[in-house]
């Protein structure tokens, strides 16, 4: 018994990087898990293995019928960790259902290459308009915010493109 539970408590640690790495909350299934495993239950390396590469619904939908298949989780538990489970397919559903409506309107999708396009004709028109059209000066006071905004807008605009467009290839194949 000793022995299962020292086992769990290492994979449960293993298989938990990307909770670490993204320093987020975790699913409530893989806390549950989590929780379970320290008050000393049993549960098997395979559960442990399919609830670490939980990322999407159908991962969630493989690792409910991993809890459902499995005989060293008692009833109770498992009837905790399917509620758990629940918890987060709606919260993923929902996530999903937000970012589809994002996208449904034309405004939604224009808002950062529209932000960015005046910021962009803002900064041409004052290096046009300094010093070639008549005293053209800008106030000091407004030279390290317009700096700053532009610059934190050019590399949020153009890295955020880029990894939409990287996971889209990455989805593709």
């Amino acid at each position: 018994m000793q022995d299962g539970i020292i086992e769990s408590k290492k994979n449960m640690d293993l298989d938990n990087k990307n909770k670490k790495e993204n320093g987020g909350k975790g699913t409530a299934v893989g806390n549950a898990l989590r929780f379970l495993v320290k008050q000393g239950k049993v549960i098997a390396p395979e559960l442990l293995a399919v609830a670490g590469s939980v990322t999407g619904i159908k991962s969630l939908n493989a690792l409910g019928d991993a809890i459902r298949g499995n005989d060293d989780i008692d009833d109770f538990d498992k009837d905790l960790l399917l509620k758990e489970l629940e918890l987060d397919m709606v919260e993923m559903e929902e996530a999903t259902k937000r970012l589809q409506s994002d996208n449904q309107y034309i405004i939604t999708r224009l808002v950062r290459p529209l932000s960015f396009l005046m910021m962009l004709i803002l900064f041409i028109s004052i290096v046009i308009f300094d010093g070639n059209v008549g005293e053209f000066q800008i106030n000091q006071a407004y030279i390290p915010v317009i700096q700053s905004l532009f610059s934190v807008m050019v590399i949020f605009y153009f890295s955020s493109r880029g990894i939409e467009k990287i996971s889209k290839i990455i989805k593709k194949d």
